[in-house]
């Protein structure tokens, strides 16, 4: 058997800080059997993105190539151009605001090898301290990119799925079914339609328990802010994938059944929690509800899109404005840790 080759794509927008921690990770990979290449696409960063990655490709072991698109096209346009860009058999997708740990590329290409796996994806933890995990419920610990598997290697089958953010996919898969659907990518969901599609072509979708990375949480993230802006989303993109695979009259069923839920057992769950002091399992039934929103507001614009267009709405949920919209917020944390720290350190003296 020949030595697999192996492509990992990092798709980046102005993080140039967390994509020099999340290089520094890969590039110290310990791999047996195989070799391997690091590609970033560069989706038209105005940071220091490609003074960043150029520096660190002239001290890497492996190649490592900068590529860059003049025009921000997004996500689902920049996964296709490190596919097309890839010289490997196997291609490997890797988040700019993630840690991956010495063994995870090799766990990853042992369960491709050994289960005959056309997809592999690898779990994600949190980079948050034991108290903000104790805060935090499964729905938003899902929303901020947990997902740990326990146990060996397993098939995926359903409403599993992996994260793109730790996922390799043989060659093969994109010979058959095509690259990455860009015309659903303005809220993001580009992947877990090609995930869906792959497994519809007969395609087997594995889980390597220990091909682990840490995802890095900027502080905003916790905030409620953005979880509602994440749960509208989310309902933006199920209801828009629905609407492709099942049709408009299912996907008004659907978002029926959604508001129905929603109000019949996430708002008395809701309400329940805050009488009883539990945080967690309010945040958890607040993301819900607004999860069923975002999925009835979309289905209410698909009948006739002129006269419930929302523009403003979706827009504001577009993927790429997630650090417009939350940077201030970022920045008046950090301001007022400092100013904390600074109290804290004349105290002292």
């Amino acid at each position: 058997m020949t030595s697999p080759r192996l492509a990992v794509i990092i798709c980046t927008y102005n993080r140039a800080d967390s994509l020099k921690q999340a290089l520094q990770s890969v590039l110290r990979q310990n791999c047996d059997g195989f070799s391997y290449e690091i590609v970033v696409v560069d989706d038209a960063s105005t940071d220091h993105t490609r003074e960043t990655v150029q520096a660190m490709a002239a001290d890497a072991a492996m190649p490592l190539r900068y590529v860059r698109q003049e025009d921000r096209c997004g996500i689902a346009h920049a996964r296709n151009r490190g596919v097309a860009e890839a010289r490997g058999d196997y291609v490997v997708f890797f988040d700019d605001d993630q840690i991956a740990d010495p063994q995870w590329l090799q766990c990853l290409v042992n369960v491709a090898q050994e289960k005959n796996a056309d997809l592999v994806g690898g779990p994600r933890r949190l980079a948050l301290s034991p108290d903000a995990l104790a805060r935090l419920g499964p729905v938003c610990r899902s929303i901020l990119g947990e997902n740990l598997y326990e146990g060996p290697p397993a098939p995926l089958h359903g409403k599993e799925l992996p994260t793109t953010g730790n996922l390799l996919i043989s060659r093969r898969v994109f010979d058959a079914i095509g690259n990455f659907n860009a015309a659903i990518s303005r809220s993001s969901g580009e992947d877990t339609d090609f995930i869906l599609r792959a497994r519809e072509h007969g395609f087997t979708v594995w889980t390597a328990p220990k091909a682990m990375v840490a995802h890095m949480i900027p502080a905003y993230r916790v905030t409620p802010a953005y979880f509602k802006w994440v749960s509208l989303r989310w309902g933006v993109i199920f209801a828009r994938r629905d609407r492709i695979n099942d049709g408009l009259l299912r996907t008004v069923a659907f978002a029926v059944a959604r508001i129905g839920r929603a109000k019949l057992l996430h708002l008395p769950r809701l309400i329940a929690a805050i009488l009883r002091g539990d945080a967690a399992t309010a945040a958890d039934a607040k993301c819900l509800i607004w999860r069923a929103v975002g999925y009835g507001r979309t289905t209410l614009a698909m009948p006739a899109p002129p006269l419930f267009a929302q523009e403003r709405f979706f827009e504001r949920l577009d993927f790429r404005n997630e650090r417009l919209l939350f940077g201030h917020v970022e920045k008046e944390m950090a301001d007022a840790d400092r100013t904390d720290c600074a109290g804290k350190g004349a105290g002292v003296s």
